[in-house]
């Protein structure tokens, strides 16, 4: 079995990638003690505190174990696409790039929708994490075009998922098994994978695309440095660099939502739980 896994690994490069690169955040994360509230996406801190390097780190961010492994499953189910000979690579990470992309922006604008228009404050400060948005924006493109002749989608190495049946009912079955999980993040990712679906950004080229991605992450990442709620690789704030408070909440449940409090502050450049 374990041959079979790395051959798996070798004609799916990126999806390998990203499982390493989200199984090393979750232990940094772990590491630091940082939680929910340190890495995730709320509406206040992207929106009123501008705090905008949260729509990329919330996406690669998990907190709990089980959360991460579900992720982890779904995004090695998906790495179908870049096995296809139909679709490959590029296709998978220009794909994956406007989804990423997309998915927190739709995911402010529902906050947005339910906050000042529905007038449902308590949303106000929902905080969620994961790589869920993702991949339920693939499962949704999938499920619309079909991309490649990808028909059936493998669910945890258990059973084959009809294709066009992926987003939604895995949209209930994830409501159903973890009342706490982000229904508004997921749907947010749903809302990405259709304009994926119906071209509204095929005139991206792959080259423009991860060219996009590439300033995306370098803005992002500066903005992240600057705000110094997160010790960035590389990038070292001097001693006793004044920084503003940072709320924290760990977790032991299964959630993806959280709205704890807790605490962190800056101490020689590097982040303190207190």
């Amino acid at each position: 079995m374990g041959e079979s896994v790395l051959v798996e690994a070798l004609h799916q490069p990126a999806t390998s990638v990203l499982a390493v690169l989200l199984t090393a955040v979750f232990v940094l994360l772990h590491q630091r003690r940082l939680g929910y509230a340190d890495v995730g996406l709320s509406y206040d801190r992207v929106v009123s505190q501008r705090e905008l390097w949260r729509c990329a780190a919330c996406q690669l961010s998990h907190i709990d174990l089980l959360h991460l492994l579900f992720n982890l499953s779904a995004l090695w189910s998906i790495g179908l696409v870049e096995r296809s000979p139909a679709l490959g690579t590029l296709y998978y990470l220009q794909q994956t790039t406007l989804l990423f992309l997309l998915s927190p922006a739709f995911c402010v604008l529902l906050y947005h929708l339910l906050i000042v228009v529905a007038r449902r404050e308590q949303y106000r400060d929902v905080t969620a994490v994961g790589y869920s948005c993702v991949l339920f924006g693939w499962m949704t493109l999938l499920a619309t075009k079909q991309p490649g002749g990808i028909a059936m989608l493998p669910l945890f190495g258990l059973a084959d998922l009809p294709m066009w049946a992926a987003p939604w009912s895995s949209l209930l079955i994830t409501s159903l098994l973890v009342p706490k999980a982000s229904f508004v993040g997921h749907l947010a990712g749903i809302l990405a994978g259709y304009a994926v679906a119906f071209g509204l950004f095929s005139w991206l080229t792959p080259w423009w695309t991860l060219s996009l991605l590439l300033w995306s992450a370098l803005g992002l990442g500066y903005a992240a440095a600057r705000s110094q709620q997160l010790a960035i690789p590389y990038i070292r704030l001097p001693a006793g660099a004044p920084g503003p408070g940072v709320a924290g909440a760990a977790s032991t449940g299964a959630d993806v939502e959280s709205g704890g409090s807790g605490g962190t502050r800056i101490v020689g450049g590097q982040i303190v739980r207190v």
